[in-house]
């Protein structure tokens, strides 16, 4: 697969191709499919908002810590509450059990969710028992909200992730339709124009990569 042009790159090399292409345009658009020049310019926009898919991937990258940050205070909380069951209900194995205690909390986002909910639950079938330990109906709340929160962020993460892939992908088919197309222009201009102005659009065109080739032993 030939090496992708930066997007700087086509961007340049696309509009010194329209550029060169004015004074001749009647000459090389009888050759070329209709709307190429259009297409040209469409796609030279494309890439020059290229800043548009740098700021989609930090947007993503925002979320990633956003919802660190939440599925980092589920997993305190969790392991914060049922603490407080192990030392306040020493025991109450069932309460122990509804809690979840001794369960493993994760440091993800599934893991943690499960706990916060093991939690929920675990307060729901025992209020009185859950009161009498120290747990508030706040702390309850705080668990309730961090899970919905957590739902709530993976979710918005999942979405900026599919928006940065659908931006990457729009970038780099509109570099690959530059590339391509300036190189039919340039080898079109061979064609149908004198060769000292069809050398003017050859010479805009990236070289591509020498390879090495090993000399005689």
């Amino acid at each position: 697969m030939a090496t992708r042009w930066k997007a700087d790159v086509a961007v340049r090399v696309a509009e010194q191709a329209l550029e060169l292409a004015k004074p001749h345009t009647s000459k090389l658009e009888q050759r070329l499919a209709a709307g190429f020049f259009d297409s040209l310019k469409t796609d030279a926009a494309i890439a020059r908002a290229n800043g548009d898919v740098q700021a989609s991937r930090a947007s993503k990258r925002a979320a990633t810590v956003s919802q660190d940050e939440a599925v980092r205070g589920g997993s305190e909380l969790v392991n914060a509450l049922r603490g407080v069951i192990r030392s306040g209900a020493p025991n109450d194995k069932a309460l122990w059990k509804a809690f979840g205690v001794g369960t493993l909390v994760k440091p993800s986002v599934r893991s943690v969710s499960e706990s916060l909910s093991t939690v929920l639950a675990g307060a729901n079938k025992y209020p009185s028992e859950t009161a009498a330990v120290g747990i508030l109906a706040d702390d309850i709340a705080r668990a309730r909200n961090l899970l919905d929160s957590i739902a709530d962020v993976d979710a918005d993460q999942e979405a900026k992730k599919v928006t940065s892939k659908q931006a990457t992908a729009q970038l780099y088919a509109a570099i690959d339709r530059l590339s391509n197309n300036v190189t039919h222009l340039a080898r079109i201009a061979r064609v149908a124009l004198p060769s000292d102005v069809a050398a003017e659009f050859a010479e805009i065109l990236p070289s591509s990569p020498k390879k090495k080739t090993q000399g005689p032993s």
